[in-house]
């Protein structure tokens, strides 16, 4: 598990409150594994930090100093049992949850660049099997020298982008001792847009690492870490997955002494679906840096027996569920797979290939077995692997068929098809709320007050209702959820005013309504961390499947929702009334705004509270299609209470959308400038109404006027006496429609019909004048 750091905050009288913080960097960007590491956490409003917030097991913090508001220093230890590559971490404070940003765990001690290095000659010795950490700036060019015995893999692997710091696509080379390039590369699949260089030490001597940006670029955000040593780095491993329990034979895929054969235990327990697992490569007590990927799943797993080019000598399978595995080793090869499938099934078939850091760019066909028939067809539906959901349409023989988009090939070329019934699923995240940007992607709830958010919960396959369970939300914490819209369902967090200031990872699972359990899954939430031309492209993204829930300080500040005494009524206007109880401290604006609008629902996209007042009304439209029904509905708030946005909610309040009361129709009418005309509007009583309703002509033209009328539930018409003007502008007006007002409990209900009336004023004749 995750370890936090608590510290003791004090709260004086008087104090400025931070905002959430923002981590900016970590220096150096990654640690040792099984060993303590001293880091250097820069950001902003870090004067409260109180530790760190890991997603995967293994980091736990030894030390943590808070030495101004925007650095802590912290001294880090890894479990030798924590995984190689990325890990997400957070730095939680006593005001917020700052974004995620990648900490990297490694085999290799770290070692600082030199500042002298710029210079082939002025190369930095490095011992083999080190990391090393540095920056690139503008142009330039890093050299390391190591040694090496003849017949020794060189290699040197570059975290660079997958950093998350900045937009940097580092470049690698390996020279002699003469400065002859022996191998570069610029980006490998496995690494993504980072490099990866391997070759064997034709002599005993020295030799040469180079690292730059690939177009000769670099700032100071351009960090890297550089892996040098005689470690294996193979990219691939076939088969890419296997089925749980099971000892696997498997080989690892292009390390540069070639194929390396290997037994992998599986995993015997998993859930229904299959995982995605680590899988780190050694040799003789060296580790690769970088993991590779495996898939784990329940079902049988097929390996690809060649020939199978073609339909009629496609490798057999048993039917569905099964996973079929296979490298595409020659250019224009397409693999072949036949399994047996029942009338009725409905079939998702999943490659997975630059998911598993395969440089294949998977197209998937799926074919009758017996009319050598193409039925289905898909090239890029899940980023560059493809997906589809196959309807069997009679028993019999299919085949699926794998092959290179672009009908390319090679060694590491692996791939697994996995070919499984439709199951019942639904997925839970919480969306970008912020285009290209991490705000508000956490649950930071003041003591004593609440915090409201949406998540996204998207059926598969499942008509039924469900419910969302937080398990491990900080002892005080309690979460509301509201109905659902659409896709989306709106959760208040409250924490009670003695809930401990504290930071945790929860799990969010979405249970089918009847409880059994047969029916559970998780949560997982993308993070895009690096965008780019064109068109803000995400060139990094991670996954995490914990939602961030931190308890901070008490606000300044608290807002409510008043519940509405009337509904709204459909084609109708209204207000919601927010309330705000400030802390003696605390005199700024308050800005407010709905959590959501409900279908057929508008509203006003920022309201404030001004500076030293308690309330403000949020004007509210509802369309004239807009769903009669109750809605659970809440307001957020956010105030700058001294050095950025703290934000806080309402409670949710039910918010009912009703028909009108009435209905109505406007006959034509006509008249000429100046002239009085009375127009009638028809009346459908919807719903009976106590009292009286008043009745308003709007969209009359310029200088046209008409006097409200008032009527009673049995009223059948309103009839208006219009009264124009000699200026009025003449022509057809097909504006009219009529606004009526009820009331009930001393609340105005409002609420237009009639739409699409005409008037036509005709231009009045002129008189002539005489002559003299």
């Amino acid at each position: 598990m995750f370890r936090r750091i608590a510290a003791l905050l004090l709260i004086v009288g008087g104090a400025v409150h931070a905002a959430s913080p923002h981590l900016g960097d970590i220096e150096p960007p990654g640690i040792q594994r099984g060993a303590d590491t001293d880091v250097v956490i820069t950001g902003q409003h870090l004067k409260d930090a109180m530790g760190l917030l890991s997603y995967t097991a293994g980091i736990d913090v030894v030390t943590w100093q808070v030495v101004n508001d925007g650095k802590v220093i912290a001294r880090l230890r890894v479990d030798q049992s924590s995984p190689m590559g990325e890990h997400d971490v957070r730095v939680w404070t006593a005001t917020g949850i700052s974004e995620i940003l990648p900490l990297y765990v490694g085999p290799f001690p770290n070692v600082t660049c030199s500042s002298t290095n710029q210079i082939l000659v002025h190369a930095q010795p490095v011992p083999a099997n080190c990391t090393v950490n540095g920056v690139i700036h503008y142009e330039e060019i890093d050299y390391f020298s190591v040694a090496a015995k003849k017949g020794d893999r060189i290699t040197a692997e570059a975290e660079g982008m997958r950093l998350g710091r900045d937009m940097f696509d580092p470049w690698a080379a390996i020279l002699d001792a003469n400065g002859r390039q022996l191998a570069y590369n610029d980006d490998n699949a496995l690494l993504l847009q980072d490099p990866l260089v391997s070759t064997i030490a034709p002599v005993d001597g020295t030799y040469l690492i180079s690292i730059r940006e690939s177009t000769w670029g670099g700032s100071a955000q351009s960090h890297y870490r550089l892996h040098i040593g005689s470690y294996p780095q193979p990219t691939a491993v076939f088969p890419c997955g296997g089925q749980a329990g099971q000892n696997v034979p498997v080989t690892f895929l292009g390390d540069v002494k070639g194929p390396i054969a290997e037994r992998v235990q599986l995993p015997a327990s998993i859930s229904k679906e299959s995982v995605t697992m680590p899988l780190t490569m050694g040799d003789r007590g060296l580790l690769a840096p970088t993991p590779l990927s495996m898939r784990v799943s329940p079902f049988p797993n097929v390996l690809e027996k060649e020939p199978n080019g073609n339909i009629t000598n496609a490798t057999p399978g048993p039917p569905p569920p099964v996973a079929f595995n296979g490298i595409i080793h020659h250019p224009r090869e397409a693999d072949f797979f036949r399994f047996h499938a029942t009338r009725g099934e409905v079939l998702d078939i999943t490659v997975y290939a630059r998911q598993m850091r395969s440089p294949l760019d998977s197209y998937l066909d799926v074919w009758d077995a017996n009319a050598h028939k193409n039925l289905a067809s898909n090239d890029d539906s899940i980023g560059p692997d493809s997906y589809l959901r196959f309807n069997v349409p009679a028993d019999g023989d299919y085949c699926v068929s794998v092959r290179d988009q672009l009908y390319r090939s090679g060694p590491t070329f692996v791939y697994r098809a996995e070919v499984v019934p439709v199951v019942p699923d639904i997925s839970v995240t919480l969306p970008e709320i912020v285009k290209n940007s991490q705000e508000r992607q956490s649950v930071v709830v003041p003591q004593g007050n609440r915090y409201a958010t949406m998540l996204r919960v998207k059926k598969d396959g499942y008509d039924g209702d469900y419910r969302l369970n937080f398990p491990g939300l900080p002892p005080g914490v309690t979460e509301v959820t509201g109905s659902a819209v659409g896709e989306t369902l709106p959760v208040v967090f409250q924490a009670a005013p003695d809930a401990g200031v504290t930071g945790t990872l929860t799990d969010v699972v979405a249970v089918g309504a009847s409880g059994t359990g047969s029916l559970e899954s998780g949560y997982l939430q993308e993070v895009e961390l690096i965008h780019a031309t064109p068109n803000d492209y995400p060139y990094l993204k991670t996954e995490v499947r914990r939602l961030a829930v931190s308890v901070a300080v008490p606000a300044l500040f608290r807002i409510d929702l008043t519940p509405p005494v009337v509904p709204i009524l459909q084609n109708g206007q209204s207000s919601l009334t927010v309330s705000a109880t400030r802390d003696p401290r605390f005199t700024g604006p308050i800005n407010v705004s709905m959590l959501y609008n409900p279908p057929g629902i508008s509203s006003q996209t920022v309201v404030t509270i001004p500076a030293n007042q308690n309330s403000v009304d949020i004007p509210i439209n509802a369309s004239a299609d807009a769903k009669a029904k109750t809605w659970q509905v809440a307001v957020i708030g956010s105030a700058d209470e001294g050095q950025g946005a703290v934000w806080t909610s309402s409670a949710l309040v039910p918010l009912t959308v009703s028909r009108p009361f009435i209905a109505g129709n406007i006959d034509r009418a006509s008249t000429l400038q100046g002239a009085p005309v009375a127009i009638t509007c028809h009346l459908e009583q919807n719903m009976p109404f106590d009292g009286s309703a008043t009745v308003r002509l709007m969209g009359l033209p310029a200088k046209v006027t008409a006097p409200d009328v008032v009527v009673t539930s049995t009223n059948t018409e309103a009839v208006f006496n219009v009264a124009t003007d000699p200026t009025t502008p003449p022509g057809q007006h097909r504006d009219l429609f009529c606004e009526v007002t009820v009331q009930k409990g001393g609340v105005k209900m409002v609420a237009d019909t009639a739409n699409g009336g005409v008037l036509r004023i005709d231009a009045a004749a002129k008189k002539e004048v005489a002559s003299k």
